[in-house]
């Protein structure tokens, strides 16, 4: 159990306070561990006085082997849970404990037991907070997709309706309802990041579920093909030249297991991050290969020096700076290729992989090429 330097600082405080009573020699507190594949034992936690001894745990220290009518313990219990001892070392002679000073070190034993009871359920309340805003922020994230795609189907809509104006008027009200959920989608993430705690990724898990029915039988293919899509669609809107493949290799066929579904969160992801930051001329797509896919864009090249930077949670480059956005989106999408045992790397040319030669791709300026590559041999397992 680690606990805070402020909490190990207000426990020596608390034997130090009590170390000035007559006779009273040394106090120790002794933590109940129990690692993996070892028995339980008591390790050492605080003492008074503090000295450069060295005291090993109860188990290995021979002094503690031999009874002595100087020394006591004290359970440190919070209801049926034996956190620790509290060891009292004193001077008097002739086993004389007084009643009061007894007294005295129950009460302390018990102060003990509550403060670190207190501590111990305040560190599980400080986990599951951490978790659940990852799991807000990661939510939020992922809420974005969707609504971007309804607010870009609308404009569509509203261009093939003419002058429709009573249908025009029933997709505009559409839009305003979609506009309202982002703004409340905004508020929640603006009080989630008030509040946050700093936490450490590798303690991460990740709430989404695949976009997979564990019961429907299907493709790589099938799922790419309404995001791809989605992409198509919006590049339409905002005049853009899109590309996708016209063919597959085989690999993009295979029946797969529910936990692939993830790739569609990925390339959603990353078409995301592509619509948003490259400039609005910019070309977009998704070219597939032998070894797995690449979203790319010509818009401003990310520098060298982000390459790696990018797949940092919260991190924002250059590119995105003034622009709305958690930081999550690379760093999840990156996470997610390799609970797959894939990977998600930003490549500089399609030479460092093998695009199907069928493609079209000379007039092309790729500036940025997010490379997701597969656990092709896997995919049918």
């Amino acid at each position: 159990m680690k606990l805070s330097d402020e909490f190990e600082n207000l426990i020596e405080k608390q034997l130090e306070s009590f170390g000035c009573s007559s006779g009273i020699e040394h106090l120790v507190i002794y933590l109940a561990t129990a690692k993996e594949g070892s028995k339980a034992g008591f390790e050492l936690f605080s003492q008074w006085p503090v000295t450069n001894k060295f005291l090993l745990p109860i188990d290995d220290d021979p002094e503690l082997k031999v009874s002595s009518p100087n020394r006591r313990w004290y359970p440190l219990q919070d209801q049926d849970i034996l956190i620790g001892v509290l060891r009292v070392e004193t001077s008097l002679k002739k086993s004389e404990w007084p009643s009061l000073l007894d007294s005295r070190l129950k009460a302390l034993s018990t102060s003990l037991a509550k403060i670190f009871a207190i501590e111990i359920s305040r560190q599980k309340n400080v986990e599951e907070i951490r978790f659940l805003r990852n799991q807000v922020d990661v939510i939020i994230h992922q809420l974005r997709n969707p609504l971007a795609a309804l607010r870009t189907y609308a404009k569509l809509l509203i261009k093939r309706l003419g002058s429709d104006k009573a249908s025009i008027e029933i997709v505009e009200s559409m839009m305003s309802e979609q506009k309202q959920i982002n703004s409340y989608i905004s508020s929640f993430e603006e009080v989630n990041k008030a509040l946050k705690v700093p936490f450490g990724i590798e303690n991460e898990r990740l709430l989404l579920l695949p976009n997979l029915d564990s019961g429907k039988n299907t493709s790589i293919k099938e799922l790419l093909i309404p995001i791809l899509d989605r992409g198509k669609a919006n590049a339409k809107l905002q005049n853009r030249l899109w590309m996708q493949p016209s063919i597959w290799p085989e690999w993009a066929n295979y029946r797969i297991s529910n936990k692939y579904g993830v790739i569609a969160e990925i390339v959603a992801n990353l078409l995301e991050n592509a619509f948003k930051y490259s400039e609005e001329n910019a070309d977009i797509g998704m070219l597939i290969g032998e070894l797995g896919l690449c979203i790319f864009d010509n818009g401003t090249k990310i520098p060298e020096e982000e390459s790696e930077e990018i797949f940092k949670k919260g991190f924002r480059g250059i590119a995105s700076k003034e622009k709305e956005g958690t930081g999550v989106g690379l760093y999840l999408a990156r996470k997610l290729a390799r609970q797959i045992n894939g990977d998600l790397t930003l490549i500089r040319n399609l030479n460092e992989i093998k695009i199907s030669k069928e493609l079209q791709i000379e007039k092309i300026n790729f500036k940025n090429i997010f490379f997701l590559r597969m656990p092709i041999k896997l995919l049918q397992k």
